[in-house]
């Protein structure tokens, strides 16, 4: 059988189906596709449910793909074994009412043994009992020996799963021969008996309908659903015992002994933590690639638990620094050819993988400690359970799932107090309640008037109804040298005088929820007094940051309080916007979408919410789009105040984990905006006028960030890019409406430039035709070898002099080192027929790499890398050169 790596196993095996008819279509994404049963893709044709169902079209009536999928049900085993991962990749190739068994058999067959040339008397199938077609097929069409075929019964190779489609499977299995075990094919594969006999693919036929009174009725639309790990695949290829030994695997598992400066094999407890680490973090970055971010629930605390699974597997290997995102660039280049997504997002996987592990690594050691010395009392007073209030200290306090503490537990031979630490985190959230009714207050309560405030009556709030209003001065407050205190009067005599003003009521809306306080004017006969914002205590009593400006004002006077009506007019179209803007983003992206942190204010508003990457420019478009035309639907912007119960009914969006009173306020824009919130708001969406996102950015790990403007800001944007786009036309001497072809034209000048710079570079570099290239090519064991330093203008211009030499000296080695305007590029080629002798064109840029930095990948025949060290470029030739003396 052929010796192929995982990447060339997944690549035969799509490019095999592809020439039967098949579409190759890249892997679906780990995070389902309108699926709610599940967390995480498990199986190849998880993502095709909706084809095998009718509910949608496939692109194609035959489709191949390798898919990545995530099982964590075992999780705790894995490490423990040699079996168990988390992240495996399965090949599969499907029919949606196209073809059926008689060629999907065939084609089994002719992949195994003509493509992947598995010897056919190591081959064994299974069927389904009663499935005499799919015996036929096998030994009269596909011509294998009867004996290696087993009749299975309806338990071993029937799929169902409940009512719907479902049919029988006919499962194929390898002999690995005696080394693995002395059972019989009997034994192995109808007694599941040892490890001598592997499944390596199932073939399903879906053909019946399972109705609900039990009977099998023939589908109209037969399906072929196959699948292969492609690690198992690998594994018997390879010839080795476990998924932890295939290259892609082993190349992972290396660098973390390297790291820990372990050796595999030797020492069986560092073995267990190599495994779940190497596993874990194959998982992790898969899961990173496709927009999945740590957090407490869901698909992000799976994340979490893995990542901080595999760094106390580090700790325990005595790894004392970060290590994790050097594991991730291995699992890159030994997978980003087959997962593009992996290289594209490979800064948000490195920066998300260690600002989780750095978060974990700074309190993980005290709450390893804590965990010991409870582990070691229990056991001393001869109990079985870790106290509740202990597991949620270590959740709480040191960051360690309460998985992970169970874990650590079970493997002491102990329990968790579960129940315990429910009680423990009810009360915490609570605690976190309070504390965010109080934040607004914060700096009042730690102040030396916090028991005057708390006796202070409530104030009456009109903000809702009024922006002018009556009101008696109950407090004044100012600053007396860093302290603060309570005066009964205040004079202004020549510089304005800031003081904190209580009315016994106000018009003035006090900074909440992210929109911010009222601006204004407040004043009598006697005084003028200019207010910058207002913020409440937790009881309601609202505190005006002001500024007196002119004459004296006392306790128990009366003023008139008037808001900046300008200002919250600009703030209520904001506010409103940003409301629209959170129901068209929940729109585009799913409702897992949730806010994060808002601003709203009279200049523009700023949203930030949880997404994996940037919005594409076509994506900020939709979005700018959805909002506006929202705005021009013109909808009343209602609100009420109704109890927690009914604005559930109604599906009111709760923005924060909060203790609401018995009524809440829900403001609502039809059914397509319906929210809690405290704000002050626009009476109809036409109001905002024309909404535009002026950027959006990064504002944390998984968290990004719109930044926009409504009414005249936005107006005066647009006039803005009109501007500069009258300056542009007039600059390409084009009307706006030929600009793109005037810049298409330009952009086919410059790549036909580049093209005759490319040719002129050939001509330079072959103009003689290889005389002068004969001097510096080396023959060793009848291959030449050519490792020279070049300089051409681009990466397409070096691989095809690379190739161009190759060709030339076949057979041969070719390794060039670019140099173009100061950087270093390197490439090489191998001859194909040299890749079976051993050679490989990746551990050949490794050599390289290492004397000259940097790093890269490919294929045994075709890698590339990018180089840090110019000047060690000879020395790294020198590196190659003595690599390919020691092979050939």
């Amino acid at each position: 059988m052929k010796r192929l790596g995982v990447n060339e196993i997944r690549e035969a095996y799509l490019s095999f189906f592809e020439s039967k008819g098949h579409l190759r279509l890249p892997s679906f994404s780990l995070v389902p596709k309108n699926d709610p049963s599940i967390l995480l893709i498990n199986a190849g044709m998880t993502p095709m449910k909706a084809y095998f169902r009718g509910d949608e079209k496939p692109p194609r009536t035959r489709v191949t793909t390798c898919q990545k999928c995530i099982r964590t049900p075992d999780i705790e085993r894995v490490g423990l074994t040699s079996r168990h991962g988390t992240f495996f990749e399965m090949l599969g190739n499907f029919s949606f009412g196209d073809y059926f068994k008689a060629e999907v058999i065939p084609w089994a067959w002719e992949f195994l043994t003509k493509v992947l040339e598995i010897p056919k008397d190591i081959l064994y199938v299974t069927i389904y009992e009663k499935d005499d077609e799919a015996y036929d097929i096998w030994t009269k069409k596909v011509g294998i020996d009867p004996t290696h075929v087993f009749k299975m019964s309806k338990a071993d190779n029937f799929w169902e799963h409940g009512t719907g489609p479902c049919g029988p499977d006919s499962e194929i299995f390898v002999d690995r021969g005696p080394q693995y075990g002395k059972e019989t094919p009997q034994q192995g594969i109808q007694q599941d008996i040892g490890d001598r006999y592997v499944e390596i693919w199932n073939l399903v036929f879906t053909q019946f309908e399972h109705q609900a009174d039990g009977t099998y009725a023939p589908l109209k639309q037969r399906n072929i659903d196959t699948g292969a790990g492609l690690e198992r695949v690998a594994t018997i290829l390879q010839g080795v015992d476990n998924l932890f030994e295939v290259d892609t695997v082993r190349a992972v598992l290396d660098k973390v002994c390297e790291i820990a400066g372990k050796k595999y094999g030797e020492n069986e407890r560092d073995d267990i933590s190599i495994r779940v680490i190497t596993d874990h973090i194959r998982s992790t970055t898969m899961m990173i690639a496709d927009g999945i971010t740590p957090s407490n629930e869901g698909r992000g605390y799976v994340l979490r638990r893995l990542l901080r699974r595999a760094s106390r597997c580090g700790r325990l290997l005595n790894i004392k620094r970060l290590f994790l995102t050097d594991l991730a660039d291995v699992v890159i280049k030994c997978s980003g050819s087959a997962y593009p997504e992996l290289i594209e997002h490979r800064d948000f996987i490195m920066a998300t993988i260690e600002a989780e592990e750095k978060r974990f690594d700074q309190t993980v050691a005290q709450g390893l400690d804590l965990l010991q010395q409870t582990m070691n009392e229990v056991k001393k007073n001869k109990q079985q359970i870790l106290p509740g209030d202990v597991v949620f200290k270590l959740h709480d306090t040191y960051g360690f799932p309460v998985d992970l503490t169970a874990e650590i537990a079970h493997e002491n031979k102990l329990d968790i107090d579960r129940a315990g630490f429910d009680r423990a985190m009810q009360v915490q959230k609570e605690r976190a309640r309070e504390a965010r009714r109080a934040k607004s207050d914060s700096s009042w309560i730690k102040s030396d008037l916090a028991k005057e405030l708390k006796e202070m009556p409530a104030s009456i709030y009109t903000c809702y109804e009024k922006t002018s209003d009556e009101g008696v001065l109950q407090a004044i407050i100012v600053d007396d040298h860093g302290s603060k205190k309570l005066v009964n009067e205040l004079t202004c005599t020549a510089d304005p005088v800031p003081a904190y003003l209580i009315f016994n009521q106000t018009p003035y809306f006090a900074e909440n929820g992210g929109q911010i306080g009222d601006s204004g004017m407040i004043g009598n006969s006697k005084s003028m007094i200019q207010v910058n914002n207002c913020t409440k205590t937790i009881r309601k009593v609202y505190i005006h940051d002001a500024v007196l400006q002119s004459g004296t004002i006392k306790v128990g006077d009366k003023f008139t309080l008037t808001v900046d009506k300008e200002r919250r007019e600009k703030i209520r179209k904001n506010h409103t916007a940003t409301h629209l803007l959170h129901a068209a983003l929940r729109e585009k992206f799913g409702k897992q979408l949730v806010q994060s942190g808002s601003f709203v204010g009279p200049d523009y508003l700023r949203f930030d919410f949880n997404h994996p990457c940037a919005l594409t420019t076509q994506e900020i478009r939709e979005i700018e789009e959805r909002v506006n035309w929202a705005v021009m639907q013109d909808w009343p912007v209602q609100v009420e105040f109704m109890n927690m119960d009914e604005a559930n009914k109604r599906g009111a969006i709760h923005l924060f984990d909060e203790k609401y009173e018995e009524k809440v306020r829900v403001v609502t824009m039809t059914d397509y905006s319906v929210e809690l919130c405290g704000g002050t708001h626009l009476d109809h969406t036409s109001q905002v006028g024309f909404f535009r996102i002026v950027a959006e950015t990064s504002a944390a790990a998984g968290i990004r960030r719109i930044d926009a403007v409504t009414g005249p800001a936005a107006y005066q944007l647009s006039f803005k890019e009109h501007d500069e786009l009258a300056a542009l036309s007039a600059a390409l001497k084009a009307p706006s409406k030929e600009l793109l072809n005037r810049v298409a034209h330009l952009q086919e000048q410059v790549k036909n430039g580049e093209k005759k710079l490319h040719d002129l570079e050939q001509k330079m570099l072959n103009g003689d035709n290889g005389s002068n290239l004969a001097k510096e090519v080396q023959e060793l064991g009848g291959v030449k070898l050519l490792l020279l330093q070049v300089s051409v203008g681009s990466i397409e211009a070096l691989r095809e002099l690379a190739d161009n030499y190759r060709n030339k000296l076949n057979p041969a080695v070719v390794m060039l080192f670019n140099v173009n305007e100061g950087k270093l590029q390197l490439i090489c080629m191998i001859s194909k027929e040299l890749t079976n002798k051993g050679l490989n064109a990746v551990e050949l840029i490794k050599t390289a790499t290492t004397v000259c930095g940097g790093g890269g990948g490919g294929r045994p025949d075709m890698a590339q890398a990018g180089g840090k060290d110019i000047q060690a470029v000879p020395e790294a030739i020198k590196a190659v050169r003595q690599k390919l003396t020691e092979k050939l």
